[in-house]
């Protein structure tokens, strides 16, 4: 049965490249354009704005794209005075959207900490959350950093943030005693 599986797959090989021939003979191929070559790709690259229009991102969509065109999807209640298009969100109206793009990176994190294993927060959509681990050094993105109450050679961010929580910081298996 190997056999078979071995002469079957040349065959289709054959023939589509048999095809192909007959196309180009015939004149009946065009160009084919990469999507970087392409009239989609140029557009979004020509409406990309030229500066980052927001500061921070948390929620950025980007092409595979080199360099990348990137969006932040973060839901405001006021767009930056950078942007030039700023729209209703469409799972929150009440709250805004940058609708501006920019080639390049997406530029840091808005939340004053990375990953956190002890969030608090509110119950609201999104939460307003806070970081309760003890670290060694604040992230140069938090704005009050205080010795922590049990170990006071360790610091606290009490820094608030509006948005989803951040990902855990150390894997579960590992915090709860597994490898």
């Amino acid at each position: 049965m190997g056999t078979k599986k071995r002469c079957i797959v040349p065959s289709i090989l054959l023939m589509l490249a048999l095809q192909s021939a007959a196309l180009l003979v015939a004149g009946d191929v065009g160009a084919i354009l990469l999507p970087s070559k392409g009239q989609v790709a140029d557009e979004a690259a020509m409406a990309a704005a030229k500066k980052r229009p927001w500061k921070c991102c948390d929620k950025a969509f980007c092409t595979r794209s080199i360099p990348p065109i990137c969006r932040c999807m973060d839901e405001l209640f006021e767009c930056p005075s950078t942007c030039k298009s700023c729209g209703p969100s469409m799972a929150d109206p009440s709250r805004l959207v940058c609708q501006d793009q920019y080639v390049g990176d997406p530029g840091p994190i808005c939340r004053p900490w990375e990953c956190c294993d002890l969030p608090r927060g509110t119950r609201s959509n999104p939460p307003t959350c806070q970081c309760l681990d003890e670290v060694d050094k604040c992230s140069p993105t938090c704005k009050t950093c205080l010795p922590s109450r049990s170990r006071p050679s360790r610091r606290v961010c009490i820094d608030s943030y509006f948005g989803p929580f951040p990902p855990a910081c150390t894997p579960k298996a590992v915090a709860a005693g597994g490898n």
